[in-house]
């Protein structure tokens, strides 16, 4: 979230539109970073769920609120932000070729 955040941001003041990969890699790369905390994190939490012999329900709770949310969060802004760096904003009127096939007369 903060590399794909960093580098729109810096886009978007410069006035660049980046290409496809240049804008989505850094969501891939804050999504691996993502899996590798969470990975870590993983088998850290395991040992102190499992010695407190947590109903299921809880225990289902907790890993939702500890992985799921955040894998949410950071993929959603991420993405967020992948997409404004590379949202054009056009003022100009439809053209010709922007009917189907031109068939659509004009107005």
């Amino acid at each position: 979230m903060i590399l794909s955040r960093t580098l729109a941001r810096s886009r978007i003041a410069a006035g660049t539109r980046p290409g496809w990969w240049a804008a989505w890699g850094p969501v891939m790369i804050d999504a691996l970073s993502l899996a590798a905390v969470l990975g870590v994190a993983f088998p850290l939490l395991i040992g102190p769920l499992s010695a407190l012999n947590l109903p299921l329900p809880v225990t289902i709770i907790v890993f939702f609120l500890i992985f799921f949310i955040p894998i949410q969060i950071v993929l959603v802004v991420s993405s967020l932000w992948a997409t404004r760096s590379r949202w054009v904003e056009s003022d100009a009127p439809p053209s010709q070729s922007d009917h189907d096939g031109g068939n659509i007369p004009r107005t």
